[in-house]
């Protein structure tokens, strides 16, 4: 009895095997075991539709980075721009020396914008403006990168700050080098902040007891925004509001015989509130293309595909679905920039998008899927969608579908795994990027459905 299961697992296996490459219905076993018990199994191609979908430069507001600049894309002739806002943590409580300040006030004030990567042209001779803010940016709420700063900021004033930059340095002396120095671009803010910081703090310490506090009573933030140049965007990773002071130093004897000059800084960190601002300008160009679809990131444009549920299930749903494998064929630009391609893509049904993003879901293997580009960066291939096809019949049947329920997206995304492998973070990818995907209504996507059916 034992060797006849073996048989009967075996021959099941090898038919499996064997119709996962083969366009014909096979059939094995006939001598085996009886009529009754025949595996059979098929492979059959179905076909998807895709269009470029319109993101309108809009993805939720939780990237670790910040993004600064200004770049035209050489391939498609579009422009995005990146500024940003933050907040900056009080750290702990003591700010400024208890014996006091001389006169009460800071020497200077200073804001660094330290950035660990960029694209484009380093060269460049960049500018931006900073802004105060003026009303407290709330926690607690999702923020999208197509937010109005405006509402932050009082735009009838002048900036408090304006820089002109590059992203290399050429004023540091030549003993400074790469491996020693943070690169930075330094902007000089009015010394009447620092001093009213200061002062705060000797009046009322308890505000910069937190950093709830100190951005509700003391200092509210910053806007910074890109007004000059093209061709560098800055990968920012920490912002630092510095504020420089003199102090009495009290010598072995109790004497007030010294000056010593120190500054205190105020960070951005994950404590409080990071928010970019994207604008790819005009896109129409590149939605309206219908020989392909295109995928522009951090926000912009990304790839909707309408799966062939239905026509599936209609003809294969009486069997079991084994796989249902989509591939998408990726091409770089042929001239112009050379943005490196997300390494890995989201499926994700059109309905839940906004759901799987502010409330930090990871992928499910049921609604939500993800996998990573081939090593020759040229293909991206869900192996096995089934489950996914059944979850969206099932409604349907039940009634319980919307308008787009065969609809799915493609979305870049960066996936944290644990030791073990497993999923634990996915949050948009946000480098800057632009590829096109094999697809559009000239170049319907194949749909590989294998099934089988036991007799």
């Amino acid at each position: 009895m034992k060797k006849y299961i073996s048989y009967f697992l075996f021959a099941t296996f090898a038919v499996l095997t064997f119709t996962a490459c083969d366009d014909e219905t096979a059939t094995i076993g006939s001598s085996i075991v009886p009529d009754n018990d025949i595996v059979t199994a098929s492979k059959k191609i179905f076909y998807a539709k895709s269009k470029s979908f319109d993101v309108n430069n809009s993805i939720i507001n939780k990237s670790d980075y910040m993004y600064l600049g200004r770049y035209t894309s050489q391939q498609d002739n579009t422009t995005f721009e990146a500024s940003f806002l933050t907040q900056f943590a009080a750290g702990d409580g003591t700010a400024f020396p208890e014996e006091g300040v001389i006169d009460n006030k800071s020497i200077y004030t200073k804001l660094r914008i330290y950035y660990d990567s960029i694209t484009g042209d380093k060269n460049n001779a960049m500018r931006c403006d900073v802004y105060e803010l003026d009303k407290v940016v709330s926690e607690g709420v999702n923020y999208y990168t197509d937010i109005d700063f405006g509402e932050y900021y009082d735009k009838s004033k002048a900036p408090i700050a304006t820089k002109v930059y590059s992203a290399k340095d050429y004023a540091l002396h030549d003993s400074i080098t790469e491996e020693n120095y943070d690169e930075n671009i330094e902007i000089p803010l009015p010394n009447e902040i620092g001093t009213r910081i200061v002062q705060h703090y000797y009046n009322a310490p308890s505000d910069f007891a937190n950093s709830e506090t100190f951005i509700k009573n003391v200092f509210k933030g910053v806007y910074v925004k890109c007004t000059q140049g093209d061709g560098t965007l800055l990968n920012i990773y920490r912002v630092r509001l510095e504020i420089a002071f003199s102090h009495y130093i009290k010598s072995s004897t109790g004497e007030k015989d010294s000056i010593e000059t120190l500054f205190t800084p105020f960070y951005s960190n994950k404590e409080v509130l990071q928010l970019n601002k994207f604008d790819n300008g005009d896109i129409t160009a590149l939605l309206n293309k219908n020989d392909a679809t295109y995928i522009k990131t951090p926000a912009g444009i990304f790839t909707e595909v309408e799966l062939p549920i239905d026509e599936i299930m209609e003809e294969c749903g009486s069997d079991t679905l084994n796989s249902v494998k989509i591939e998408f064929a990726s091409f770089r630009a042929d001239k112009g920039d050379t943005f490196n391609p997300p390494t890995t893509l989201l499926m994700l049904r059109k309905k839940d998008v906004t759901e799987f993003f502010e409330k930090n879901k990871v992928c499910d293997n049921e609604t939500s899927f993800y996998t990573t580009i081939t090593s020759n960066n040229s293909r991206y291939t869900f192996g096995n969608i089934a489950k996914l096809i059944k979850k969206c019949y099932s409604e349907y049947e039940a009634g319980k579908a919307d308008a787009d329920w065969k609809k799915v997206v493609l979305i870049p995304i960066e996936a944290t795994t644990d030791s073990y492998g497993n999923l634990v973070k996915v949050k948009h990818y946000t480098q800057l990027s632009n590829i096109r995907l094999q697809g559009g209504d000239k170049h319907p996507i194949e749909v590989e459905v294998v099934s089988s059916r036991y007799k």
